[in-house]
């Protein structure tokens, strides 16, 4: 062998071994790398599945704090509810108590009433008739001074008549007495109605009109459906508009 050739074979042994070298660096190289992306992968990973289980257990406190506030917000409508429940029942036992009082002031109020109409008709008949009385005497006396006799001249019983004779006469003084004196002899008798309503006549015709409504208001009162009654009501609507005079 010469020396050239052994040179070439030394040559392509250190080339065979260089390569054989590079070979053996290269798949060293890509394990290594192959490794390390492996274990940035599993890193990766990890941090992922940390992060994922920090967010389940923030989720499960917020669920704990969402259902201890959904607890007290129940025991606080149940407080209500029972505060509400409490308060209708007491406003409904004052709406009772209430309406019970206004109840038993109305009928004290409704009797009251009735007892002011009752005693201001019991007023009205004594004033009639104290205003009839001292009409009657200063007719009687104006009778007897003139000397046309009074009530001496008749009994009780024919007081109406002579109360009539007077009115027909237009004696309105004397036919005052004598109503009034047949009024007081009869209270229930048939002519009463009669009788009263001309005593209101007359004390109109004297000009007297407010003892003329009296005797006209006592008439309707007391016999409203009598037709001395529908007289009154004229003459009382008359005497609401300027005077005229009336027989």
């Amino acid at each position: 062998m010469t020396a050239i050739s052994k040179l070439v074979r030394s040559r392509r042994v250190g080339a065979v071994m260089a390569a054989a070298a590079l070979m053996a660096g290269l798949t060293g190289c890509l394990e290594t790398r192959s490794g390390v992306k492996e274990i940035e992968e599993k890193q990766v990973l990890r941090k992922q599945v940390s992060t994922l289980q920090q967010s389940t257990a923030d989720v499960s406190t917020r669920f704990s704090e969402i259902e201890d506030d959904l607890r007290k917000t129940n025991g606080r409508t149940e407080a209500l509810d029972s505060r509400l429940t409490q308060i209708k029942d007491r406003a409904e036992k004052n709406d009772f108590a209430l309406e019970s009082k206004l109840k038993e002031q109305e009928a004290k109020f409704t009797a009251f009433r009735e007892e002011i109409v009752k005693l201001q008709t019991e007023l009205n008949d004594v004033r009639v008739s104290n205003q009839a009385l001292q009409a009657a005497i200063q007719a009687g006396a104006a009778s007897g001074s003139s000397g046309g006799g009074g009530s001496a001249g008749g009994s009780d019983k024919n007081a109406f008549d002579r109360g009539e004779a007077r009115f027909e006469a237009k004696a309105w003084r004397d036919a005052i007495f004598a109503y009034e004196e047949y009024r007081k002899a009869n209270p229930k008798g048939k002519q009463v109605t009669a009788a009263t309503y001309k005593i209101g006549v007359s004390f109109q015709e004297l000009g007297m009109m407010d003892d003329a409504k009296l005797f006209y208001e006592e008439v309707i009162s007391k016999a409203g459906k009598s037709k001395e009654a529908d007289r009154a009501r004229s003459r009382l609507k008359a005497l609401s508009k300027p005077a005229t005079k009336k027989k």
